[in-house]
């Protein structure tokens, strides 16, 4: 195991009592197989079994619900709210902030960060001008919340166009790459529309996405930096890459030492406006010709999957899933022990 990482005591173990809430949460006394691929949700219903049996392995306590008015009705029964519930089936806008602030509320410990750290890293548009303020270097950007008010940006095409607030690729497509105006144009109009989603137009920078998980900590733990590479139009991610309903997308290490040198030091910028938290991921955009870095947003809870970024990077320096998990817990109860005693 890694020297930085922190663990739980026995007495810890012993005595906590978990909620767990996701979307696809199982049922509480669910065996060992793992539920089929979801019609909608894709991977994520395997995801959360898989979170909810891996809670379970280090021999705590774990409720697992579906149902965020769980936490308002039977708060008194738990100790800790493990969520990534990042997504209310109700119409609630900025739901990311939504437990954190009731957990605040409760004096509930639980997973993420704060509610007002967790608001800057949800809006991209916060954080590309948090990003800016620190001389991180970051793509041209305008953001969009009105139908009226659909100008063109001062920054010639190519576009991308992505929600302002959200996660897991929500409202990522091929057509979140546009090379006109009109299209971008358009794109915009169909997520204010159909989905009710404010919007962010980028400049598109061709190259690579990287990806570089951070674990909270006295010193965070930066992992291995990521590179993410998809076969679609420009390079992105899409949403199904993200739920594994599509293929076409693979996860290396970032070969060279100089650009991990540069990330890292953008990372370490952020850090120490972005704290407290639990852990998170920080993502950046490579340049076609290898030689630029481009800030894109901060992911705060995001995917603790065995297939996702936080594991797999790990996993290269020799820190199982299971270790991550852990840690998280470990420096979770730490950070937030002082406030809710």
């Amino acid at each position: 195991m890694h020297t930085s990482l922190e663990t739980l005591s026995p007495q810890q173990i012993e005595t906590l009592n978990v909620l767990y809430l996701a979307r696809f949460a199982p049922e509480p006394d669910v065996g060992e197989e793992r539920p089929a691929f979801h019609p909608i949700g894709g991977v994520f219903a395997q995801y959360h079994h898989e979170l909810y049996k891996l809670i379970q392995s280090l021999g705590i306590n774990v409720t697992p619900s579906r149902d965020v008015a769980d936490l308002l009705t039977s708060a008194s029964r738990y100790n800790y709210i493990f969520t990534v519930y990042n997504r209310s089936t109700r119409p609630v806008r900025n739901f990311e902030v939504f437990i954190s602030s009731v957990c605040e509320y409760l004096h509930l410990p639980y997973l993420g960060a704060p509610p007002n750290i967790r608001a800057s890293a949800e809006d991209k548009l916060l954080t590309k001008m948090l990003a800016q303020s620190l001389q991180i270097p970051t793509p041209l950007g305008k953001a969009y919340s009105d139908l009226d008010a659909l100008y063109p940006p001062d920054f010639p095409p190519p576009y991308f166009i992505k929600p302002r607030f959200g996660a897991a690729s929500e409202g990522i497509s091929q057509d979140s790459f546009q090379t006109t105006w009109a299209g971008a144009k358009q794109q915009i109009h169909q997520l204010m529309t159909q989905d009710g989603k404010a919007c962010l137009l980028e400049q598109a920078i061709a190259g690579t996405d990287i990806t570089v998980p951070v674990l909270g900590g006295k010193v965070p733990i930066i992992l291995p930096c990521m590179e993410e590479i998809s076969e679609t139009a420009f390079g992105v991610a899409v949403r199904e890459h993200k739920l594994l309903q599509a293929k076409g997308r693979e996860r290396v290490m970032l070969r060279e030492s100089d650009l991990s040198a540069v990330i890292i030091s953008y990372i370490n910028r952020l850090l120490e406006i972005i704290t407290p938290f639990d852990y998170l991921r920080v993502d950046f955009r490579l340049s076609e010709d290898r030689r630029h870095i481009f800030f894109t947003e901060v992911n705060i809870a995001c995917n603790l999957a065995s297939y996702a970024a936080v594991s797999q990077s790990a996993q290269r320096i020799g820190i199982s899933q299971r270790d991550v998990l852990q840690h998280i817990l470990s420096h979770s109860l730490a950070r937030q022990q002082r406030r809710f005693t």
